[in-house]
């Protein structure tokens, strides 16, 4: 698209959003620019081009709120009870997003590289806003958003939206990987990968699979390898010098080995294409006896209505190997951030303000099983009671460690995924994919 034509969307945006141009309109201008008829529909549903902006009287201001994948039903219900109370005039427009992170990450950079402003408030994971930040992508929320209420939230979330001394994005829930187990086939849970591995198979008869885990090549596998990596006792990353790469390490070896054996055997064959969704639906399906997932999975799972297994099941830690005694949770979780070129940015933070608030953090944790990033949440006593879940996360939590923390974590994690996924995919060996990843991503942070 020409700078000329950029500019001209530009304007019908604008127009449709701060509700001076009916829907008709603007798609006619749309097309006239050069867009085709279903990508100018698209990009109306996207400015919140509906029914109560196309009066041409003002009055309303449209957000665009763009997510992660929600199955749950909690982003849509948070946003209908934000757009019914709020008194700014403000109309929040959700955006489900695709399941793969990666997919997701290309929806902003394309959008963001344009200087567009089709989307306001961006929910972005942990591992990106720094990066956000430093191609000017987003907000400073700094002088918006008091220390004296950053206080309240999860520190280890509020340090991911911190980039050079600057708060650049909010935290709106962490996240941790948890081993699921079925209650009516196992007694006791694993603690070690040789425990999972011999449960599962002494139990074979009793589901389609043994385990089931996030296999993929994207983002998800990069958290898997990372928490069987750790349980192994080793590191992607020198833990205090992000220049040091240490993942082809006999640790490192022994975890993937560990992950290699298990497809085919006590993980089906397909399990490389597996990301979370599929995951979940094979274990409430009932057809997996163990599964690694978030904790959204819980409150799906013990929904009788759409679940096999809804109370049959319970959550333990991730297992750990080798010579180690503690088995790592890999942390995630989603931050908010403002679009940089958006026409609304205090309107954004508005609603943003409502989604850190209590309201919308307990909607998170109750209705999603969501882990948000409000601490008060966690204690309590309606959350406790509808979401047994709470009582159970502390200590997982506590030995929780994140991805790589690199300034390049996009081609860090890329590496990660490619040569993880040959070794599972038998292409390669555990120990070529180990020494391909450690030359690649020391040749990466020497950059």
């Amino acid at each position: 698209m020409i700078p000329e034509q950029r500019e001209a969307l530009d304007e019908i945006i604008v127009k449709i959003r701060s509700g001076r141009m009916t829907r008709r309109t603007f798609l006619e201008r749309a097309v006239a620019i050069g867009l085709t008829s279903s990508a100018a529909v698209s990009l109306l549903e996207a400015c919140g081009g509906t029914s109560n902006s196309s009066g041409g009287n003002g009055q309303t201001i449209n957000l665009v709120w763009q997510t992660e994948n929600d199955t749950s039903g909690t982003y849509p219900a948070i946003v209908d009870a934000y757009n019914k109370s709020n008194k700014d005039g403000i109309h929040v427009t959700w955006h489900n997003g695709p399941s793969g992170t990666g997919d997701i990450l290309t929806i902003y950079t394309t959008m963001l590289r344009a200087r567009s402003s089709s989307i306001d408030v961006m929910s972005i994971d942990v591992v990106y806003p720094a990066e956000f930040a430093a191609n000017g992508w987003s907000v400073d929320l700094t002088s918006r958003w008091p220390a004296s209420d950053r206080a309240n939230y999860l520190q280890g979330p509020i340090k991911s939206c911190t980039y050079q001394g600057q708060i650049v994005a909010a935290p709106l829930r962490t996240d941790l990987g948890i081993l699921y187990y079925r209650t009516d086939i196992i007694s006791t849970p694993p603690k070690t990968f040789d425990d999972l591995v011999s449960e599962a198979k002494s139990n074979a008869s009793k589901a389609k699979y043994g385990y089931v885990w996030q296999g993929s090549q994207y983002e998800g596998l990069v958290c898997d390898f990372v928490e069987v990596l750790g349980g192994y006792g080793g590191t992607v990353l020198d833990p205090n010098n992000s220049k040091s790469v240490t993942v082809n390490s006999p640790q490192g070896l022994q975890a993937l080995t560990e992950m290699v054996s298990w497809v085919g055997t006590i993980s089906p064959t397909a399990v490389t294409t597996f990301t979370e969704e599929p995951c979940r639906q094979a274990f409430q399906n009932g057809d997996a006896i163990f599964m690694r997932n978030w904790p959204y999975a819980y409150s799906l799972g013990n929904n009788a209505s759409q679940s096999k297994v809804a109370g049959k099941f319970d959550i333990t830690s991730i297992p750990y190997g080798g010579s180690n005694t503690t088995g790592h949770s890999c942390t995630g979780g989603w931050n908010m951030a403002i679009n940089a070129f958006s026409k609304q940015p205090d309107a954004s933070w508005k609603f943003m303000q409502y989604m850190l608030g209590a309201s919308a953090q307990k909607t998170l944790a109750i209705m999603g099983s969501f882990t948000p990033a409000l601490q008060s949440v966690y204690n309590d006593p309606e959350v406790q009671q509808k979401q047994p879940l709470f009582t159970k996360l502390a200590p997982i939590l506590q030995n929780a460690l994140p991805r790589p923390v690199s300034p390049v974590y996009p081609d860090l994690s890329n590496i990660i995924q490619t040569q993880v996924h040959q070794a599972l995919t038998k292409q390669i060996t555990p120990q070529a994919a180990l020494s391909a990843m450690q030359s690649q991503l020391q040749a990466l942070v020497n950059k």
